[in-house]
């Protein structure tokens, strides 16, 4: 394996959970050119992370709250808040009243107001009671598909939308593209078919349909998308995955 490709993976691997493996800036570069590699990174995730929630499950007197409980801390303690603070940040951003200049302001504010701390909440909310209501047989199949359509989602949001200023948002939406999109949509395709057959399938929908909605609602907006805006669609591409896996 190409050693470039090789910093790729654990980059995003240092990027996006903390394990502390680390990553440089011409790494960072690489792996912004290869985001279908969030597929596999947001697998792994979705299998520890499912892993821990199963095992739960066997633990007498473990209550399913308790357990889905745990779920999020093991969640989050993988993956840390980044993405959930992008959320806020957009949240603070679309209830501000003004001009896109002064929406803008709100999300590079490093305070976060009602709007954000709303967002956050209603998040937390759904995606416990969500996880709280899955099957125990269906628990680690459900957090790698939705983890994958997570990540997902990101790709998504930074192939198809236009940064609004230079940053870390700009340099994936930059170097992303239709043709990485492709790669990742067939990657997490084929993770969600393993996880449960052709009705895998039908779990991307709603992260592909919000994540797509996202990108317009950011560019009416915001002028485009930013980190924050890929953040965010981390979060709600999770969270829109586990209820259509609730459903089937």
């Amino acid at each position: 394996m190409p050693r470039r490709l090789l910093d790729s993976i654990r980059s995003g691997f240092g990027f996006l959970t903390t394990i502390p493996v680390g990553f440089s800036e011409e790494a960072l570069d690489s792996l912004a050119s290869r985001m279908w590699i969030y597929i596999l990174v947001g697998a792994v995730i979705g299998l520890v992370v499912g892993g821990i929630s199963y095992a739960l499950t066997v633990i007498p007197h473990v209550s399913n709250l308790v357990r889905a409980a745990l779920t999020l801390v093991a969640l989050y303690a993988l993956t840390g808040f980044i993405h959930l603070d992008g959320l806020a940040d957009v949240g603070d951003g679309l209830l501000k009243h003004g001009t896109m200049q002064e929406r803008l302001r709100v999300i590079k504010d490093p305070y976060i107001g009602v709007g954000g701390i709303a967002f956050c909440v209603l998040s937390f909310l759904l995606l416990f009671s969500t996880v709280a209501s899955i099957k125990p047989t269906t628990l680690l199949p459900a957090l790698i598909t939705a983890e994958v359509a997570a990540k997902l989602s990101m790709v998504e949001v930074a192939s198809l939308g236009k940064a609004t200023h230079q940053g870390l948002g700009s340099r994936f939406a930059e170097k992303s593209g239709l043709l990485t999109f492709i790669v990742a949509l067939l990657l997490a395709a084929l993770v969600a078919v393993l996880c449960f057959g052709v009705r895998g399938l039908l779990v991307l929908l709603p992260p592909l349909a919000v994540s797509l909605g996202l990108v317009k609602l950011a560019n009416k907006a915001f002028g485009g998308i930013n980190g924050d805006v890929i953040g965010s669609s981390n979060e709600l591409g999770r969270l829109v995955a586990l209820i259509a896996i609730s459903l089937l």
